[in-house]
């Protein structure tokens, strides 16, 4: 069965587990969900772009960024892990960074919080599925 253009999993809900790239997925709908949110006037008046709506965006840039570097490091040795895990360190730092500059936000403009439910659950989620990957990091065992 076809649902716009997606095809439907013949595995049962129970036995379905987080996809290998989920904290890729969430981090695209997060970078949407957000760039919509400080590009938009009602929620950004254009005077405060530069302070908050380009420091965000920056932020969700540098969020990609540390996590295509973490994702093109095939570890293989503990180096690698190493450099792979300070990459998605990083990435969830700037998940962090997001979090305190939505808490800025609403600290100075008049935002609705009501409104910042999804980016912040995005944000969270973002936050526990790097952690895992994190934590899944390990060399190969050799065989």
């Amino acid at each position: 069965m076809l649902t716009k253009g997606l095809k439907m999993s013949n595995v049962l809900a129970r036995h379905r587990s987080i996809s290998e790239l989920e904290f890729y997925k969430n981090a695209c709908e997060l970078r949407a969900v957000l760039t919509r949110f400080v590009m938009n006037e009602k929620n950004v008046p254009k005077r405060y772009k530069f302070v908050f709506a380009m420091p965000m965006i920056a932020l969700l840039l540098d969020l990609f960024n540390n996590i295509t570097m973490a994702n093109t490091i095939y570890a293989m040795n503990e180096h690698e892990v190493q450099l792979r895990r300070d990459y998605q360190t990083k990435a969830i730092a700037n998940c962090e960074q997001a979090l305190q500059l939505l808490q800025y936000m609403t600290d100075t403009l008049p935002i609705d919080v009501n409104k910042l439910r999804i980016p912040i659950d995005l944000i969270k989620k973002e936050i526990a599925l790097l952690k895992a990957w994190r934590k899944a990091t390990k060399v190969p065992a050799k065989e």
